[in-house]
């Protein structure tokens, strides 16, 4: 590879030449009309001495670039001096120091220096001798050699300081060289596809860029035009930005769309800079394909404001449709329907078909409701199994009668994986703008409507009104209250007789929650037991409930009164405890009391929201304390008959609710009848709950029930009084022994 310096060289060789011809003609043309040179002379130096001097650059431009070359020409140009000098006067000896100092400024090698200045003394030594031109005294002699050595130092020094700057710039160039290589093969193997393009025409591509334009050569692509690679509705903005590009201003990434090897559109990123290609000012843009980063983030938008399983748009998407709805609303003075709707027992159909068929069914039930609505409509997802409809423009009427549509189209089944499902929905219903101005408020207030509706019962719709507002408030109220409830003493428990339906004796005893509110007064059980099983606060209310009872069994002991079986009621959230038999033995030895003297009453519903196995286990361990158990409230849930055979219970409990009518209605009477009958197979003790008159006693007599509840023998009444009626019952029964 020739050299920077070799390069240089040969210029200045040549441009050292054509100085020399170009100065030697006028010198010796003066020379000979002065008769400074005889002309002879100056005819044997032009025939001998210039033809010598082209040879000799000649076998320079041959050799430059070889070690050989640097020998041969030194010896040459000795040979030249030396005859050329011959024929030279001394007052044109200079020409020896002018042929040596080309060498060193050509070679700028030691060696060849120091051999032209040996070259150079036996030169000018000889001529002196022999030469009749040289007719030098002492003196000038001695200048002369001093001028020559000086020269020779001079050119020594040259050749060293500038050998050391070429090497440097060598050096750097190399660097330079290896720098450009490794940029070339960084930006060869670069990811993202890079075209280097002056104006609109490709210049280079990389490897990247080859396979995104599907080239297999970089000959395919150099040449081609790179508006070409863009979308027409993307060119004015490429040009654009290279307008503000070539005036120095500063470019940011931005997005468009080309066209790849098989012709498809792409989505790329896209950024250029100015930089000097081949010694000449061109562009580098740098493109990277972001098509799947953009179907991601494309996903990703879609997933924030839509529900993937039903693929009706989420909450986030209902809030900002909703708010858009209410502005429009606004400005066309309309009405605006917001119906949240909730399917009724969908929790049941989970829990029996399994949650894929209960998925299959949101997706059938989201498709069919978004036909009802009108096109204008809008639908979502809100939470599991609640849904919301928009029916902008509409009135109270319009909304009604979709709501009736929905009732009507739920009476067709849906099919979901060979299962035949029909279900139901309970709708709440707000209108905008009397129901509420604001998205928040609407929803609000649909979802409380929604819940009114639910409690009358399933497959019902209720508008939303403000007492329901009160309703809430109260609601948000009582649980805050009930949190300090325990503390403040403000639970205390009462107790309800059981009565032997054939002697009339005491033989137990349901203990009772009650709640005095300081500025509510008592608050219903019904009002208060449903909240605390809501917020969690049952297992530490029960857990207050079962110790008193077991202190006030020992306290009514202490006064040496007999106590019969006193019944507790457990919940939901209790029995779903693992430890609950060891804490319930915990509490009776704490207190001292045998476990006979409690009897835990479970309802059908403990007995349907629990797997049947561990509820058995359970059962089985609280038996094993000695602990009696009764199932409530038999015959209003959804339990098996089954489990009366599999569950370790002594006394069955049926609903007060039968109780009612059995004295009119013989269809009430003959469910009783059957529920004892069946109890007795069983060997177990059944009790009638909420009796209230003496013909329901009678009639309970007559079908051989074991034991009655209710207001007829007696109000639930606190422990003092309770005490007294204790004793009275001692007493009876003490006095019934002795006759």
């Amino acid at each position: 590879m020739v050299t920077h310096y070799n390069r240089l060289s040969s210029k200045l060789l040549t441009y050292t030449m054509l100085i020399l011809i170009g100065v030697s003609i006028p010198i010796y043309y003066v020379s000979a009309s002065l008769h400074l040179i005889p002309t002879d002379l100056c005819q044997k130096h032009m025939l001998y001495v210039v033809p010598h001097a082209f040879i000799l650059y000649g076998l320079y431009r041959l050799t430059y670039d070889k070690a050989i070359g640097k020998y041969l020409i030194s010896a040459y140009l000795f040979i030249i001096e030396f005859t050329s000098l011959w024929f030279i006067p001394s007052s044109n000896a200079g020409f020896l120091v002018l042929v040596y100092v080309t060498l060193s400024l050509i070679y700028l090698n030691l060696r060849v220096t120091l051999l032209a200045s040996l070259y150079g003394l036996i030169v000018l030594s000889i001529h002196h001798s022999l030469n009749a031109y040289f007719n030098l005294n002492s003196v000038s002699a001695i200048v002369l050699y001093t001028i020559f050595g000086m020269c020779c130092l001079t050119c020594i020094s040259i050749c060293i300081i500038g050998k050391r700057f070429f090497a440097d710039l060598h050096r750097s160039e190399r660097v330079a060289l290896d720098n450009e290589s490794r940029y070339r093969h960084i930006f060869d193997l670069a990811p993202e596809a890079n075209l280097v393009h002056r104006g609109d025409q490709v210049l280079f591509v990389n490897q990247a860029g080859l396979a995104m334009f599907g080239a297999s050569r970089m000959e395919d692509v150099i040449g081609l035009n790179v508006s070409s690679f863009i979308l027409p509705q993307y060119q004015p903005l490429l040009a654009h930005r290279l307008t503000l590009l070539k005036e120095g201003k500063k470019l940011e990434r931005t997005e468009l769309q080309i066209y790849n090897y098989h012709g498809e559109a792409m989505d790329v990123e896209v950024n250029s800079i100015l930089l000097h290609f081949n010694g000449q000012p061109a562009i580098l843009t740098s493109i990277r394909d972001i098509t799947q980063v953009k179907k991601s983030r494309d996903w990703m938008s879609y997933m924030t404001y839509h529900d993937l399983l039903t693929d009706l748009p989420n909450r986030n998407c209902l809030v900002k449709r909703l708010e858009k709805e209410i502005q429009s609303a606004e400005e066309g003075m309309s009405g605006l329907a917001v119906m949240l709707i909730d399917l009724d027992r969908f929790k049941m159909i989970n829990d029996t078909f399994g949650h894929a068929a209960g998925d299959l069914l949101l997706k059938s039930f989201a498709q069919r409701l978004r036909t009802l609505l009108p096109n204008y409509g809008f639908v979502a997802r809100l939470d599991g199994d609640e849904f919301v409809a928009l029916l902008p423009h509409a009135t109270n009427r319009d909304a009604e009668q979709l709501i009736a549509k929905l009732m009507d189209e739920l009476i067709y089944p849906f099919h979901t994986d060979g299962l035949e499902i029909i279900i139901t929905a309970s709708v709440g219903l707000a209108m905008y703008p009397k129901d509420g101005r604001s998205a928040e408020l609407l929803i609000k207030h649909a979802d409380m409507a929604m819940y009114s509706a639910k409690e009358q019962g399933i497959s019902h719709y209720v508008r939303y009104d403000d007492q329901m507002s009160e309703e809430s408030s109260r609601k948000l109220r009582l649980e805050h209250d009930l949190r300090r409830a325990l503390d403040q003493r403000e639970l205390h428990l009462v107790y309800q007789r059981k009565e032997n339906i054939q002697t009339g004796q005491l033989i137990g005893l349901e203990s009772l929650l009650r709640w005095n509110h300081p500025k509510l007064g008592m608050v219903s059980p019904a009002e208060f037991i449903p909240l605390a099983e809501e917020t969690g606060l049952i297992i530490p209310i029960g857990e207050w409930v079962v110790r008193s009872v077991c202190e006030q069994i020992n306290a009514w002991q202490q006064l040496g009164l007999t106590v019969p079986p006193v019944a507790i009621n457990l919940s939901v959230r209790q029995f779903k405890q693992d430890d609950l038999a060891e804490r319930l033995a915990q509490i009776l030895k704490e207190n001292g009391i045998a476990p006979g003297h409690i009897e835990l009453e479970i309802t059908e519903s403990v007995a349907s929201s629990n797997n049947e196995e561990e509820l058995i286990r359970k059962l089985h361990e609280i038996k094993r304390l000695g602990v009696l158990i009764s199932l409530d409230d038999f015959g209003t849930g959804y339990s098996s008959f089954s489990c009366l055979r599999k569950f370790p219970i002594d006394t069955l409990k049926i609903d007060k609710s039968f109780m009612k009518d059995i004295a009119q209605k013989q269809e009430d009477m003959a469910i009783v009848s059957a529920i004892i009958g069946m109890a007795h197979s069983l060997q177990l003790q059944v009790l009638a709950e909420g009796v209230e008159s003496g013909a329901q006693l009678e009639l309970l007599k007559q079908h051989h029930c074991d034991a009655v509840q209710g207001y007829f023998h007696g109000y639930p009444a606190p422990p003092e009084e309770m005490a007294g009626l204790l004793a009275i019952a001692q007493e009876a029964k003490d006095n019934s022994r002795v006759s």
